[in-house]
C-alpha cells in the first residue's frame, strides 16, 4: 500500500493545485463582494445617495404635500434599502428626516413672516412702567431708555405675521406702541416695503392688528391648535432678533400654562421654549412641526437683557379669538375678512363662583370634584336673564370643561360682549344647558338677594 501511495505522488500533487487556487481566488471573491455591499449600506453613504437621488428626482418630495408623508416615503425608502439592527442608521435616518422637515417647513412659513419698523418719539412721558419682575420683559423693539427730560425718535425692530390674503397683519402691541409711523416688510415674493395703518389694538393683551394694502394678495400663515400642545415638541422661532431678518431658531417647549407679569400685566397660559427669542423677534411666530402657527413670541426670561434660554410665546388659540373679532376666520387656507369694528375680549357674564372641593361635591350630589359653584347672580345681569341661580355648579363653557375659577374667568373675559355661550349646569343632580349672550360689565352691579 506503501508503495502506491508513493507511486501516486505526482498524481496528487497535479490533482490538488488547481483546486486550491480555486478555493483561493473564491476566498477573495466573496471577501471583496462583502466589503462592497458593507459600505454601499453605511448610513454616510445611504443618506447621500438618497439626498442625490431626490435632488435629481423633486417630484419623489413635490407628491408629498405634508412634512409628516414626505418623512415617512423618506424612511420607508431607506428601510427597504438598509439591513434590520443599526443604531447608527436610525440615528442618521432621524437627522436625515429631521433637517429635511425644518428646510420644508421653513420655505412654506417664511413668506407668511414680516419685518415690522416702527418711528417712535421716546420722552420722559410715555416710558412703559418698570417690570414687576424686571428679569422677565418684554422682547424691547427700541432697546433704548430715554434719558431723563429729553425727547428722541427711535426705529423699532419687530416681527409680526400675515393672517388674511387682504394684508392684514399680526404682531404684539409693544413693538408699535406709540409709534408714530410703521413700515412693514414683506419677503412673499421679493422684498417690499409698506407702510402699514393700525386696525385695532390691545394693551392689555399685548395684541395689534395692522392692514397693508397691495395689488395682489398675501400668503397667510397657517394657525394650529395651541390646546394639542405638548411639553418636548420641537417649535421653530421666526423673526429679526437684532434687525436680522428672517432668522429661524429651533428648540422645544418647556413648559406650558405659565402664569407671567410683564409690564404690570398679568398673563396666562403662556408657552414656554427654549428655542432663542430675542430683541426683533417679537410678534414673530413659535411655529410646529407641521408648519403651523401654535404661539406669538412675546418675552424672554433676561436677567442680562438677551435671550438665557427661556422664551415666551402666546398661545394662538388666544389670538384666534382676538382675530375672530375681526371676522379673520381661518378654515384651512381659506381666510376671510368682513367688518373689523366689533370688539375683542373683556366679556362678562355676571356671577360670583367658587371653587368646587370635595365636601361641596358630596354636598351638592356631584358624580366627580370639579367645576365652580355659583354663589351669587347678579341683578339683570346675562347670568340672569337666562336663569341661572345660586347653588348651580357649572361644569361645562362653550364645550369646555371646567377646572377651576380662573379656568372660567380666562375664557369668559376672552370673548367679545354680545357673544353667546353655552353652560353644562349641575341642578338638583340633573344636567341642564343654558344659552347666555355675554355682555360688557358695568359700572354699578346688585347681587340677586
Amino acid at each position: 500500500m506503501l508503495n502506491i501511495f508513493k507511486n501516486n505522488n505526482k498524481f496528487c500533487d497535479s490533482s490538488i493545485k488547481p483546486w486550491v487556487f480555486f478555493l483561493i481566488i473564491s476566498a477573495v471573491l466573496v471577501i471583496g463582494w462583502g466589503i462592497y455591499k458593507r459600505e454601499s449600506v453605511e448610513p454616510e453613504n445611504l443618506t447621500e445617495n438618497l439626498s442625490e437621488q431626490f435632488n435629481q428626482n423633486p417630484a419623489v418630495l413635490t407628491n408629498n404635500p405634508t412634512p409628516q408623508s414626505a418623512d415617512k416615503t423618506i424612511y420607508t425608502a431607506i428601510t427597504k434599502a438598509t439591513p434590520q439592527g443599526s443604531s447608527t442608521l436610525i440615528t442618521n435616518i432621524d437627522r436625515f428626516n429631521m433637517q429635511e422637515s425644518y428646510k420644508r417647513i421653513i420655505a412654506s412659513v417664511r413668506p407668511t413672516v414680516v419685518n415690522i419698523k416702527a418711528t417712535k418719539v421716546i420722552t420722559n412721558d410715555n416710558l412703559s412702567p418698570p417690570s414687576i419682575n424686571m428679569n422677565i420683559r418684554f422682547v424691547d423693539p427700541f432697546g433704548v431708555d430715554a434719558p431723563a427730560n429729553t425727547k428722541s425718535i427711535y426705529e423699532s425692530v419687530g416681527s409680526g405675521i400675515i393672517v388674511s390674503p387682504q394684508g392684514h397683519i399680526l404682531t404684539n402691541y409693544h413693538v408699535i406702541a406709540n409709534s408714530n409711523k410703521i413700515l412693514v416688510t414683506v419677503f412673499g415674493m421679493g422684498k417690499q416695503n409698506y407702510p402699514a395703518r393700525i386696525i385695532d389694538h390691545h394693551a392689555d393683551t399685548d395684541l395689534t392688528l395692522l392692514k397693508i394694502e397691495a395689488a395682489d394678495d398675501f400668503k397667510p400663515a397657517q394657525l394650529g391648535n395651541s390646546d394639542l400642545v405638548e411639553v418636548g415638541d420641537w417649535v421653530l422661532a421666526f423673526g429679526s432678533p437684532f434687525g436680522l431678518e428672517q432668522t429661524v431658531t429651533s428648540g422645544i417647549v418647556s413648559g406650558k400654562r405659565k402664569t407671567l407679569v410683564i409690564e404690570g400685566i398679568k398673563y396666562e397660559n403662556m408657552i414656554q421654549t427654549d428655542a432663542p427669542i430675542n430683541r426683533g423677534s417679537s410678534g414673530g411666530p413659535l411655529v410646529n412641526l407641521n408648519g403651523e402657527v401654535i404661539g406669538i413670541n412675546t418675552a424672554i426670561y433676561a436677567p442680562t437683557g438677551v435671550f438665557s434660554g427661556t422664551g415666551f410665546a402666546m398661545p394662538i388659540n388666544q389670538v384666534k379669538r382676538f382675530l375672530s373679532a375681526h371676522n379673520i376666520i381661518s378654515a384651512g387656507d381659506l381666510i376671510q375678512v368682513n367688518n373689523p369694528s366689533i370688539q375683542y375680549g373683556q366679556g362678562w357674564l355676571g356671577i360670583e363662583i367658587q371653587p368646587v372641593d370635595r365636601t361641596i361635591a358630596h354636598q351638592f350630589g356631584l358624580p366627580y370634584i370639579g367645576g365652580v359653584l355659583v354663589n351669587r347672580v347678579v341683578y339683570n345681569s346675562p347670568a340672569w336673564n337666562e336663569g341661572l341661580e345660586r347653588g348651580d355648579v357649572i361644569l361645562e363653557f362653550d364645550g369646555r370643561k371646567i377646572s377651576s375659577m380662573k379656568r372660567l374667568e380666562n375664557l369668559i373675559a376672552d370673548l367679545s360682549p354680545t357673544e353667546k355661550v353655552k353652560l353644562l349646569v349641575f341642578r338638583d343632580k340633573k344636567l341642564k344647558e343654558f344659552f347666555a349672550t355675554l355682555s360688557e360689565m358695568p359700572e354699578n352691579i346688585e347681587f340677586v338677594k
